[in-house]
């Protein structure tokens, strides 16, 4: 009698294999961890035609890991080349401030300066884009064919500060996308 598992670890290596037909799955409470540096692949989701799906970076700047020195500063979070950047929000968890009672701006990018509009708003003014709340930007989900951005390499979300340095904040991006190519 030969038994043949559909979930392997493949020989002389880490490589854990889900052969056809076979299926992983997370009893309730279980989680899949994956270390910063780790990429879940997903077959069919880049390149391939038929059903896809829309996918979501999340990058937060917070003073206190960040700093609040004028110039770009990385988020850690990059987005693949030909990435098609449709639409997101900004949820400000606590107001960014500058040393100079708001004149200081702040911009979001990834492909060109500013091109995620939120883009050199005075920081911390009220109702503005940096006090706490969430916020829209551009590209907008319902005009991707407008406002949609279509990375030229592998990106990283930065944010920029400008005019006067930032004394406090931290906020979370989120950007919906889709790939192609």
């Amino acid at each position: 009698m030969s038994y043949q598992t559909s979930v392997y670890r493949q020989q002389g290596g880490a490589r854990l294999v889900v052969a056809s037909g076979g299926e992983i799955e997370v009893q309730s409470g279980g989680t899949v961890n994956l270390q910063s540096g780790s990429v879940l692949s997903v077959a069919n989701g880049y390149s391939a035609d038929g059903a896809g799906m829309l996918r979501l970076a999340r990058a937060t700047y917070d003073f206190a890991e960040h700093g609040g020195a004028i110039g770009a500063h990385g988020l850690g979070v990059t987005l693949p080349d030909n990435a098609v950047v449709v639409g997101g929000f900004v949820d400000v968890v606590t107001t960014c401030i500058a040393a100079g009672a708001d004149a200081g701006t702040m911009a979001i990018h990834v492909q060109t300066a500013g091109d995620i509009h939120v883009a050199a708003v005075a920081d911390g003014t009220a109702g503005g884009a940096w006090g706490a709340g969430l916020h829209a930007i551009i590209p907008k989900a319902n005009t991707p064919e407008a406002t949609g951005i279509k990375l030229t390499a592998t990106r990283e979300i930065t944010v920029t500060i400008a005019t006067q340095a930032v004394t406090a904040g931290k906020f979370v991006v989120f950007l919906y996308y889709v790939l192609s190519y």
